[in-house]
């Protein structure tokens, strides 16, 4: 499938999630709310939004230290250059990318540096455990799409903290564990990831080398969420809606787990509707109605989605990368990695593999 007709269907999806989040609302009632809005409090919530994931920025640099060492700047234009891919690109891309402006700032082989990305995203799902533990503090009940979300951020989070601890003790055993999950793909290609897995377990190494910066790495993380939770709070607040910050707190951060998961080009449809069911539909029920959480979604997707689209796109230019560049390498790790020419090429299969 092209890149046209994958993002073609991505937004149709999008556009139908939309339609899901409106159907039965009152969308005069949604204007009456989005006319009241107090313009100190949503800037205010902006600018807590990027302040959060400047927060998520310094984790990541001390996280990449044993790799590389990069400024605050340039760790904060990485990121949020990344964040734009992952908002405009129907895939995770800018995971990647992020691994790819290293390469192109400092040289740093791809395969060294994605470990980072992939333990900074691990302590990122580390809040999934927040969320669990207030789950009984605010008398949640776990049913319907609410609980299937928290089950599949947990079940995604357990699988990556077992890697990683698998990558430890083991890692030419995780090498071919991971080799095999892909061991469908066309040979070149395989050959290829093969490699690349190799190097990535034993990168995985730089986890290690972090344990004694751990507790930096929680309190930034628990900063990040917090952070995040107060920018979502003050959407509340702008419209004068009475909800209590621990359950902003369980929500919004049970929204920004989720996003581990595909969602369409700029999360159209997607936020609106996965909001309408964390808050409206059984987290804050009786408390906000559908209309007033679709009244604050609206303002913060578009309040968000320009913040990330300004500062990414800055964030390309101070770096010096062009966009388009970017959008080359979205097709994933294998491409990434055979055009920067990094590893040597395997001559022969992996051991315990079938010639």
């Amino acid at each position: 499938m092209n890149s046209r007709l994958r993002t073609a269907l991505a937004l149709l999806a999008g556009l139908v999630l939309l339609g899901l989040s409106l159907y039965g609302v009152d969308l005069g009632a949604v204007r009456r709310h989005l006319a009241r809005a107090k313009p100190l409090l949503l800037c205010a919530g902006a600018l807590l939004y990027l302040v959060a994931y400047f927060v998520r920025s310094l984790r990541w640099r001390l996280i990449l230290r044993p790799v590389e060492r990069v400024s605050v700047g340039e760790a904060y234009a990485m990121l949020m250059a990344g964040y734009f891919l992952n908002y405009v690109v129907p895939v995770r891309a800018g995971e990647v990318a992020k691994s790819f402006f290293l390469k192109r700032l400092k040289g740093t082989a791809i395969a060294r540096s994605l470990p980072t990305v992939f333990v900074d995203k691990l302590l990122e799902l580390l809040s999934i455990v927040l969320i669990l533990v207030m789950v009984p503090v605010l008398s949640i009940q776990l049913e319907g799409s609410l609980a299937g979300l928290i089950y599949v951020v947990s079940s995604v989070f357990v699988a990556a903290l077992v890697l990683l601890v698998f990558a430890f003790r083991n890692q030419e055993g995780t090498t071919r564990f991971l080799c095999r999950l892909f061991a469908w793909l066309p040979g070149r290609i395989y050959a290829k990831l093969s490699d690349w897995m190799r190097l990535f377990v034993e990168g995985m190494a730089v986890a290690r080398e972090n344990l004694r910066v751990l507790p930096f790495l929680l309190g930034l993380t628990a900063l990040a969420v917090v952070v995040d939770a107060s920018y979502f709070f003050l959407m509340f607040k702008a419209f004068a809606f009475d909800l209590a910050f621990p359950r902003v707190l369980f929500g919004y951060t049970l929204l920004t787990l989720s996003y581990i998961l595909p969602t369409p080009p700029a999360q159209i449809g997607y936020n609106e509707l996965v909001v309408g069911l964390i808050f409206a539909g059984g987290l804050a029920a009786g408390v906000v109605t559908r209309d007033e959480v679709l009244a604050v979604v609206i303002v913060a997707h578009a309040l968000t989605g320009l913040l990330i689209t300004v500062v990414g796109l800055g964030s390309f230019w101070s770096m010096g990368i062009r966009l388009s560049e970017s959008f080359r390498r979205k097709v994933g790790v294998v491409s990434a990695v055979d055009e920067a020419g990094e590893g040597p090429r395997p001559t022969a299969p992996l051991a315990g593999d079938e010639p």
